[in-house]
């Protein structure tokens, strides 16, 4: 019984640590959305990276936590 226990503890530990950690490389996008580099239209993604670039700091707070969370 006790085999089994250690068994389920280590299990489920390591299944914590592979949810929490996360993609290493979800966080290597310049931009928030990560989209704008595909913007084909110079004009129409100068605008967003001008917009992007104005953002305050909790926008970019929340920018880099969706992106830790994908």
């Amino acid at each position: 019984m006790t085999v089994f226990r250690a068994i389920a503890l280590a299990a489920f530990a390591a299944l914590v640590i592979a949810t929490v950690t996360g993609p290493a490389v979800s966080s290597a996008t310049a931009s928030c959305g990560g989209a704008i580099a595909h913007i084909k239209d110079p004009g129409l993604r100068a605008s967003f990276e001008k917009f992007e670039a104005q953002q305050s700091s909790a926008a970019t707070k929340v920018c880099a936590a969706s992106r830790d969370a994908g």
